[in-house]
């Protein structure tokens, strides 16, 4: 669904405009029309794709312990504005439909208390965070294939709620296409980067945490945080129902990576992975 501007022409002779006049007012009339018809698909229609599943991911960022965890994502257009839901994350698209697009973000971040590795479980507890911000994306279609996108995206993000007071930020690439009619396949790369704030929140061990831990103590500042690959797949059983997947690995660098959380404890190599049904309409 897109909304299409038509260029009226720069000049127009005057003898032109006299004796041409019928034909270019029906063809004026035509445009506007299609454009009217267009505009009005594009901004009263509501459609998009829903998905649940299950998915596994490391308790904590930098465990190496996993969980399953139901995993829910949605993307719906309607009146001109995209609503992208993923997991903890939601989205408002403002230009859904243009090359460019940008919006608000908001998202969850998941805390740290009474995890399954008893030494880290003796730190001290971190609260879940509420965190605000915005994305912007270029799209660049039809590239090596009528069915193809690549997408350049940015998204920032910083903590509201008072727990670990920093920022944090992400720059992805990503490639999509649909080799067969039902069967979409999209490969994704990713680079993170955070602030001292929520590095040492994350990664870092006080004195008081290295007593009753046993870790030594660690002050973790910001920079590059980690790099990342993710593969996705959908398939269309109906026009309806669908199957998705996806399979997902981070690698923690930094000093993300050399904190003793992750050293000792944990693991600088995050694998997440889930599978879900999905409906269009």
């Amino acid at each position: 669904m897109r909304i299409c501007f038509g260029r009226s022409p720069g000049a127009v002779v005057i003898v032109a405009m006299v004796c041409c006049a019928p034909a270019v007012v029906h063809a004026d009339e035509s445009a506007r029309g299609r454009f009217d018809e267009q505009a009005a698909g594009a901004l009263s229609g509501i459609h998009g794709i829903l998905a649940v599943g299950v998915a596994a991911e490391p308790e904590f960022e930098g465990a190496a312990e996993y969980l399953p965890i139901p995993q829910a994502y949605a993307h719906i257009t309607a009146f001109g504005l995209g609503l992208e839901i993923e997991g903890p994350e939601a989205r408002l698209n403002l230009r859904p439909h243009s090359a460019f697009q940008f919006g608000p973000a908001v998202e969850y971040r998941m805390g740290r208390d009474d995890v399954a590795n008893d030494v880290i479980d003796r730190l001290e507890a971190i609260d879940g965070a509420f965190e605000a911000g915005g994305f912007v994306t270029y799209q660049f279609k039809s590239l090596m294939a009528q069915s193809d996108v690549l997408e350049i995206s940015a998204e920032l993000m910083a903590d509201v709620s008072g727990v670990h007071e920093g920022v944090i930020g992400k720059v992805r690439a990503g490639y999509w296409v649909a080799p067969r009619e039902r069967l979409r396949v999209g490969l994704e790369t990713e680079v993170g980067f955070a602030t001292d704030d929520y590095m040492s929140t994350y990664f870092g061990v006080s004195e008081a945490g290295s007593v009753r831990s046993g870790l030594a103590t660690y002050t973790a500042e910001g920079g590059l945080k980690d790099i990342g690959v993710q593969a996705s797949m959908t398939y269309q059983l109906t026009d309806r129902w669908g199957l998705v997947g996806r399979a997902s690995y981070t690698r923690l660098l930094g000093d993300a990576a050399n904190s003793p959380i992750v050293q000792d404890e944990g693991s600088a190599d995050q694998f997440r992975g889930g599978v879900g049904l999905s409906f269009k309409f």
